[in-house]
């Protein structure tokens, strides 16, 4: 670029891999309040592939939104179904333990079984009915998932549970920003992320509704650094400078990118100005938004549509959503049965909205510990004639993740839907898998089902520094590739 233009130059054959690459170059200033790439960046983020016939833009991988449940929350057994070594259906003598009387085990009777969403879900559960409320039969028919049976310790951030940092660096990246979360934290929930995965620089950005988002933009990455008179000028050297100089840079650079899209003449300067507005970023504003969750008026609603607009927009690749209430063992069961059908209308709400805007997203459901119940029966409306909660069992936790596939439900690798399994006394078996008593472990398994998605599970120990599954690598994995 012409020094008179812009007064950044870039020496020829040098390429801006790093963020102290842009820092050095002008590109990007230290003020942001997280690592926001520069105008290049942000361009190759919306870049064509060679061909100008390609019609769609070249975005981060799967988009993945986490829930993170804080207190201990029951997920196997009274929600998603759980069973002995051979799987879902190979079902426990009893289900006291984790909130089941004998006549609601699905052993005696078949008909507790819910297949809708592919994974298998007790047929009364809060989560199972939480998702039938905001989804229809075509959505359902495109979903499926699985559970990982693993302890953890009791209602405490400590478990290292969320995988995020590993997720971006797998694929899920955005073109505003790559991670988002509720709180300010570094996993961007309560659940802190394995340390070897931790990167500063990518640390998440906090979300909390519509308005925060617009921080993201002000007229798009590109006004985190530039004006707008400032941002239309850059483009404008860019489209002059396309045929002259661009050919100068490294073949891998981002600018051979650009150069693509100006000779295709697809960027234009408004374009981007356009694309990256406010009102573009807004959840608020957005149609599809509003016929899926209708007015944002509560924080949860305002959180989770917020958070799945900027997944399924592309604007950011991994969201975490912390929600607190999950220690929910004060000797009922109807506290607990309202807080998990929240759940499930959230995770509806997000299949629901990536059903509207055609798009794939996968769900990961973690929460810290679990809960025990005893033989009293809450007889409430909201009770429904199971046992209470009644203390913290991290023996009795589990995680399980769903994935919404826009064309068709995802295949199964294996025909297994269950990693790990519980005993018969109801506690997770903590010997049977390497994720069976590991929360990393349990994480980095997360990522490996997500590089699977898109064919790169070979690549798992560039992801995560090591591949602790070793040859047994597919029976830690649910799905072929999208």
């Amino acid at each position: 670029m012409k020094k008179e233009e812009s007064k950044i130059v870039i020496p020829e054959g040098h390429t801006l891999k790093t963020r102290r690459d842009f820092l050095s170059h002008g590109f990007i200033t230290a003020l942001s309040g997280f690592a926001a790439p520069g105008v290049l960046s942000f361009l190759s983020n919306r870049a064509y592939g060679a061909d100008c016939a390609i019609n769609e833009i070249v975005q981060g991988k799967t988009p993945v939104f986490i829930l993170d449940l804080a207190g201990g929350a029951n997920i196997p057994g009274s929600n998603v179904m759980v069973g002995g070594p051979g799987g879902q259906t190979d079902y426990l003598q009893t289900y006291k333990s984790l909130g089941l009387p004998d006549d609601m085990n699905p052993k005696n009777n078949n008909s507790f079984i819910n297949e809708e969403f592919g994974l298998k879900f007790h047929s009364d559960s809060a989560f199972l009915r939480g998702m039938l409320s905001t989804t229809n039969t075509t959505i359902r028919s495109k979903v499926d998932g699985g559970i990982f049976c693993s302890s953890s310790s009791d209602d405490t951030q400590n478990n290292p549970l969320n995988p995020t940092y590993w997720l971006y660096k797998a694929g899920a990246q955005g073109s505003l920003a790559n991670l988002a979360g509720t709180r300010d934290s570094d996993s961007g929930g309560r659940s802190i992320v394995p340390m070897s995965s931790l990167n500063p620089q990518e640390r998440p950005v906090s979300i909390n509704r519509p308005e925060d988002a617009l921080n993201l933009v002000n007229l798009g990455r590109i006004n985190d650094i530039f004006n707008r008179d400032q941002a239309q000028r850059l483009l404008r050297s860019i489209e002059r400078m396309s045929k002259r100089k661009l050919e100068k840079f490294n073949s891998l650079s981002l600018s051979d990118q650009i150069k693509n899209l100006v000779e295709c003449g697809y960027i234009k300067s408004q374009d981007v100005l356009n694309q990256f507005s406010p009102d573009a970023v807004n959840a608020a504003l957005d149609s599809d938004v509003q016929q899926v969750f209708g007015t944002l008026n509560t924080g949860v609603k305002r959180q989770t549509a917020t958070m799945a607009k900027l997944l399924l927009d592309g604007y950011v690749g991994v969201a975490t959503v912390s929600k607190g209430g999950y220690d929910y063992h004060n000797k009922t069961r109807s506290t607990g049965e309202n807080r998990d059908f929240e759940v499930g209308e959230i995770i509806g709400q997000i299949f629901s909205l990536a059903a509207r805007k055609r798009k794939n997203i996968m769900v990961y459901v973690l929460t810290d510990g679990g809960v025990a119940a005893r033989e009293d029966i809450d007889n409430s409306n909201d009770g429904r004639g199971k046992y209470t909660w009644t203390g913290d069992s991290g023996q009795r936790s589990s995680a399980f993740m769903m994935i919404y596939r826009d064309s068709a439900r995802p295949e199964l690798r294996t025909g297994r839907r269950q990693i790990g399994h519980f005993k018969e006394s109801g506690g997770v078996e903590n010997s049977a898998m390497v994720t069976s008593n590991s929360s990393v472990n349990l994480a980095k398994a997360i990522v490996a089902n997500y590089l699977s998605l898109h064919g790169e599970e070979a690549d798992l120990s560039k992801i995560v520094g090591d591949n602790p599954f070793g040859a047994d690598l597919d029976k830690y994995i649910l799905m072929n590739r999208l």
